[in-house]
Order: C-alpha cells, then structure tokens, then sequence
C-alpha cells in the first residue's frame, strides 16, 4: 500500500468500518447537540460537513439546519450516507483539498479527527484554502482534533481488538511529528496490514496556518461538553472565523 494515500484504501474497506463501528453515538450526538447551542448557531443556516464519513453527524445536523451537504472521500462511506433519505441532505463524494461546489455555507464542520491526513503539510493550507472558498462572509469552520499533547503523554503502544471473529493487532508510534498506526488484521488465517498517518498539529500550528488561510481563531474548547481547553484536554476544538 503507498502509504503516502494510506486513506484512499483504508477508508474505503470494510474492515475500517467493522473496526470504528462501536465510536460512541451518543457522545457524537451531544458534541454536535452543544455546538448548535454554545456557538448560537442559525437554524436557517446552510452547513457542510467536511470528511462526512457514513454521514452520522450530518443526519443530526440536518435535524437542526436548513441544509446539510456531507462530502468524504470514501464512496463506500457516502454510499452508506445515502441511505439517509432526507430532502435537506445531500452527500457527495469529493477530496476535501479540491472540493469544487457552485455554493457557498455558512458553517463549515471538521469533525472527529478528519483532518492533517497528509504526508505534505501544505496540503492542510489546500483544505483551509478551499473551505474560505465555500464559506460565505463571516461564515466559521469548526475543527475537531485530537489533542498531540495528550496522545503524546498517552500514547498506547501496542493493542488487540477482536471484532466479529477477525483479530486487529494494532501498534502506534510517534515519528516526525506524525502518529502512525500500524494495523495488520487476520481474518480465517489471512493477513492484510492497513496503515495510518495523522500529524500531530498543536494550537499554535493551527493558528498560524488558519492565518495564512484568512481565518482567525475565536474560541478553543477541550472536549465535547466544550470546557476550556489545555494541554490536558481530550481533543483540541477550534472554531475560526473567514476574515473578509
């Protein structure tokens, strides 16, 4: 596997599904549930969720929003989203770094750790670059990350998960400033290795590449009750505003 485009494959089998079906729906549900809230957001909007996945956070949006679009690279993903028949949302398939989209969003979600996939940095500016493309004036992107202080400070080197009678032997390293998980699943006897890269970007990282984008930062948060963040915090949550 190239593991430059580790997510094109990864994201598109159905042992990433098997492996991340049990992320907690609920917690999800109150994360988005407390953002509508804390942030005061308009229900008249029209919001876009970027890396949608199967489309779970979209469906709650789009209970709240106007109109909801989710895109996300893995058509297997958006195939799944689909089934979500509602006539406010809509997925498409599209790379978040050259998304073309003849409309503009008033919010723009990055949820749950879909973001710096890239072995280049300056591909992170591609996608900052394009959101500010799709959002209106004073339109706000929302990014939810995880937080490189905590992983470092807790990182769990080694790990095996049984999931539905196929074994996943994981390994996580940190090198070059990137988290790096190594994957090799056996189903009946049958090996196959999936990979993933995520770098490790802190707050001051995000501000300065924010700025290069046109956007600045207006609030931090911890975790998905949206207490104050610091190094300590389970995630690092950004919102930032498009500077017109």
């Amino acid at each position: 596997m190239n593991k430059e485009i580790w997510f094109e494959s990864w994201f598109d089998t159905n042992f990433y599904h098997e492996l991340y079906k049990n992320r907690d729906e609920d917690e999800a549900n109150i994360f988005i549930e407390n953002l509508i809230n804390k942030l005061e957001l308009d229900p008249c909007s029209e919001v876009l969720d970027l890396a949608c996945g199967k489309g779970r956070h979209a469906l709650k949006m789009s209970n709240y929003f106007q109109k909801v679009t989710g895109i996300d690279l893995s058509k297997n993903s958006i195939n799944i989203a689909k089934k979500f028949n509602k006539e406010n949302l809509k997925f498409l398939t599209g790379d978040m770094r050259n998304f073309s989209l003849n409309k503009k969003f008033d919010f723009i979600f990055n949820l749950f750790t879909s973001f710096g996939y890239f072995e280049n940095f300056n591909d992170n500016s591609l996608v900052l670059d394009n959101c500010n493309k799709h959002l209106k004036k004073n339109g706000l992107i929302v990014i939810d990350y995880l937080n490189p202080e905590k992983v470092i400070n807790n990182l769990v080197k080694n790990e095996i998960k049984i999931v539905n009678k196929t074994k996943y032997t994981i390994s996580r390293k940190i090198e070059n400033n990137f988290i790096i998980k190594d994957i090799y699943i056996n189903q009946k006897n049958k090996e196959k290795h999936f990979y993933e890269k995520v770098q490790l970007i802190n707050l001051k990282m995000f501000s300065e590449i924010l700025k290069k984008s046109n956007f600045t930062i207006n609030k931090t948060f911890g975790n998905y009750n949206l207490e104050e963040y610091n190094e300590n915090s389970n995630r690092l949550i950004i919102t930032a505003l498009k500077n017109n």
